[in-house]
C-alpha cells in the first residue's frame, strides 16, 4: 500500500513540475524580430527590387491548434525596395501587412554594403495618426537560399 502511494506521489509531483516548467517558460518568453527571405528580382520594368519579410515573434512554449511550438507571431510585414540602394526613400519603399498597404509618411531604409544588415527609420500613418514604424531598428539580413 505504501509503495502505491509513493508511486502516485511521484506521478503527481512529475506532472506538477512539468506544469511549473511550462508556466516558467511562458513567463520568460522574449521577443525576436527577424528580417527574413531577402531576395532580389527584376520585373518587366527592368528596375531591380529587393524584397523581404520583417516579423516579430514571442519566444517560449506555446500550444496552438497544430500542437506545441517554440514561437508565436506578434506582427509581420512584407517590404519591397525599388532600386539598387543602399539608401531607399519613402518613394522607393512599399510595405504591406496582410496584403494591405501601409502608408509611409517619412524616413529611409539603409542597407549595409555587403547586404548583411538593414537599418529602418520610418514613420507610418495609422488610424491614430503618424507614429514610428514598429519594425524600426537595425536588423541582420537572412537571405533566401
Amino acid at each position: 500500500m505504501a509503495d502505491l502511494r509513493y508511486l502516485q506521489f511521484r506521478s503527481w509531483l512529475a506532472r506538477g513540475l512539468f506544469l511549473a516548467g511550462v508556466i516558467l517558460c511562458q513567463s520568460l518568453a522574449h521577443a525576436e524580430t527577424r528580417l527574413d527571405f531577402w531576395h532580389s528580382y527584376s520585373p518587366p520594368t527592368g528596375i531591380v527590387h529587393y524584397s523581404f519579410q520583417l516579423a516579430s515573434y514571442k519566444r517560449g512554449v506555446f500550444f496552438g491548434s497544430c500542437g506545441p511550438s517554440t514561437r508565436s507571431l506578434k506582427w509581420e510585414y512584407d517590404i519591397d525596395l525599388e532600386g539598387i540602394g543602399p539608401v531607399y526613400t519613402k518613394e522607393q519603399i512599399k510595405i504591406t501587412s496582410d496584403a494591405k498597404p501601409i502608408e509611409i509618411v517619412s524616413g529611409t531604409i539603409s542597407i549595409e554594403a555587403k547586404q548583411s544588415e538593414a537599418n529602418l527609420r520610418l514613420r507610418v500613418r495609422s488610424a491614430g495618426g503618424d507614429s514610428e514604424f514598429v519594425g524600426n531598428g537595425t536588423h541582420r539580413i537572412k537571405k533566401l537560399k
